[in-house]
């Protein structure tokens, strides 16, 4: 008689098939098993992913920015400041302007009995050509005759009106070259941008153009060149611009626009005559530009 449970007997065949549904189901359970894991492993490693994306993201909008490169020396103020004496007009000497364009306040008295007179102009600006065609002669005279001061800020905001050159940025940087390393130039200079200012709706002047003016200013410094050539203060009149358009004292006083003037902290409103306006604000009687000595040949 045969054993019970041999291979060839049913019961046999019985346990074989156990067997194979018992190894299929703890396949199917490790198979389930590795899949689960499998699943949450993927998901931890997508929210790893996304926390770390956020918080990149977080770590660039919280960082405060890196500033750029200091500005020019001589415009500590964001502008320069021009004192005169017996005819003589004197660059003030500053050290360099903030990279984060954040100006140096000048001190200024207002009872001095002085006109202190404050300018921020674009030299692109055809509104501040205007301005310097008409008043610029006049007031460079009283600051010579030391009955007036006069502090420059140069700013670029009409970039939009010549294409896409950045004709009024580059001009800025220009200006901010100028101030940095000849400061004495700096009100010829700016005559000269100004008579030679391009018109609105075309490219602007280029680098080589620009250089010209300042040739044409009587300046050959091969400093201020490269500095052209380089937009060596690209950064800070970016910046510088920015603070200046954003700052309550003068946009709280109807708006900021070029040219803005302000004497002894009053700004004037562009009408009637300026001088008679700085004496007002200053508290003085209207003055007459002194014409300034001719040399005895």
């Amino acid at each position: 008689m045969a054993a019970s449970g041999t291979s060839n007997s049913p019961q046999g065949k019985k346990d074989r098939r156990e067997a194979a549904r018992e190894t299929a189901r703890l396949e199917r359970e490790t198979e389930r098993k590795r899949n689960r894991r499998n699943k949450i492993v993927l998901q931890g490693g997508i929210s790893i992913a996304i926390l770390a994306v956020i918080a990149i993201v977080v770590a660039i909008v919280v960082q405060p920015s890196t500033p750029g490169a200091p500005g020019p020396k001589n415009m500590a103020s964001s502008g320069i400041l021009f004192t005169g004496k017996g005819g003589v007009t004197t660059a003030t000497i500053t050290t360099a302007a903030a990279a984060n364009g954040k100006p140096k306040a000048t001190k200024t008295n207002t009872s001095d009995g002085l006109a202190h007179i404050v300018t921020y102009v674009d030299w692109a600006c055809p509104a501040c050509k205007s301005f310097e065609a008409t008043y610029a002669s006049q007031i460079q005279k009283l600051v010579a005759n030391g009955s007036a001061t006069l502090e420059v800020h140069t700013i670029s905001i009409l970039d939009r009106n010549y294409l896409t050159s950045r004709y009024a940025s580059r001009a800025a940087n220009a200006a901010a070259c100028i101030a940095n390393y000849q400061p004495s130039k700096f009100l010829g200079a700016q005559t000269v941008f100004y008579e030679k200012q391009p018109k609105e709706g075309t490219s602007g002047l280029t680098d080589t153009q620009i250089k010209a003016l300042v040739t044409d200013a009587g300046i050959s410094d091969s400093s201020i060149t490269s500095c052209i050539d380089s937009e060596e203060f690209k950064s800070w009149v970016s910046t510088a611009s920015q603070v200046t358009t954003s700052t309550a004292s003068l946009v709280n006083t109807g708006g900021f626009s070029t040219p803005t003037v302000l004497v002894n902290g009053k700004r004037w409103d562009g009408t009637g005559n300026f001088l008679e306006f700085a004496a007002a604000a200053a508290g003085i009687t209207t003055p007459t530009p002194t014409p300034t000595p001719t040399p005895t040949p």
